[in-house]
């Protein structure tokens, strides 16, 4: 559903207006083989000083939640460690300028990238003045279209890029196998050996409590690191007439049809005896 239509559906058709829950995550990724996305701080602040709660809220309007961690919360009974300060405009600042731009003084003017799209747009130009209002950072926006984006993407040849992963399967390790050192999805050039190293420990771990912890601590060393900015985790935004049946929501949006029917509801109105239908 457009964001421009979610009001109206809320409005007209609250009904068949429909918000589930999706196992994928919106969020920025950063080139750490540039400067200054080479450093940590500088990182940690544009992380620290976006207000995810105004974007889901002002801007994307379909019931998203703020996002923290790449994780989505309760991927098969897996929760992502909290995340402690999540927006600390303060702390952003003071990072900056330890990072040697006090006040945004001397920082480089960066480029931001998203592929065509009106919602990737108003997403972009939110978190641009959020930058701004927060850091006094400028960050030029560019708009493209999907390939020269992807190719773009993938050569590493950009500062931060518009970026989303759908969980293939309902598991952790379906989105944090992807930031290992040369993943092919990794895609930042940030490389961390002890990530990498939990990562590994995971795959050999059968009891899940066990899996569960292990990946906890690669996504707090994920969220110290900030190669990438979590934005909001996925919702599915759809409108469902009254008469579906047997359609259930789940966070893989998997839907067998062979259980989905339609039935049209009973009318309370009779005649000659009998209900109508």
């Amino acid at each position: 559903i457009p964001v421009d239509k979610i009001a109206r559906y809320r409005r007209e058709q609250a009904a068949e207006l429909q918000m589930a829950p999706y196992l994928g995550t919106y969020f920025y990724r950063l080139n750490t083989t540039r400067a200054p996305l080479n450093d940590q701080r500088v990182r940690r602040a544009l992380s620290l000083s976006i207000d995810r709660a105004i974007l889901v809220e002002k801007i994307t309007q379909g019931g998203q939640l703020p996002a923290y961690a790449l994780t989505p919360p309760d991927t098969q009974g897996y929760y992502p460690p909290d995340q402690d300060p999540q927006y600390d405009t303060a702390l952003a600042r003071q990072l900056l300028a330890e990072a040697g731009y006090p006040n945004g003084e001397g920082f480089p003017a960066l480029e931001l990238l998203y592929n065509t799209s009106e919602g990737h747009r108003r997403i972009a130009v939110a978190i641009q003045q959020m930058w701004k209002q927060v850091l006094n950072i400028d960050i030029d926006l560019f708009n493209l279209d999907w390939k020269v984006f992807l190719t773009r993407s993938k050569s590493l040849d950009y500062d931060i890029a518009r970026a989303s992963w759908i969980g293939d399967y309902p598991d952790p390790n379906t989105f944090l196998d992807m930031m290992v050192t040369d993943g092919g999805n990794n895609g930042t050039g940030w490389s961390n050996p002890v990530y990498d190293a939990l990562i590994a420990d995971a795959a050999r771990t059968l009891d899940r409590d066990k899996r569960y912890a292990t990946f906890s601590r690669a996504e707090k060393i994920l969220s110290q690191q900030s190669p990438l900015i979590p934005i909001y985790t996925y919702t599915r935004n759809y409108l469902k007439h009254t008469e579906v049946q047997g359609w259930y929501d789940n966070i893989l949006d998997h839907h067998p049809y062979k259980y989905v029917y339609l039935e049209r509801p009973a009318s309370t109105e009779t005649t000659s005896g009998k209900a109508t239908r």
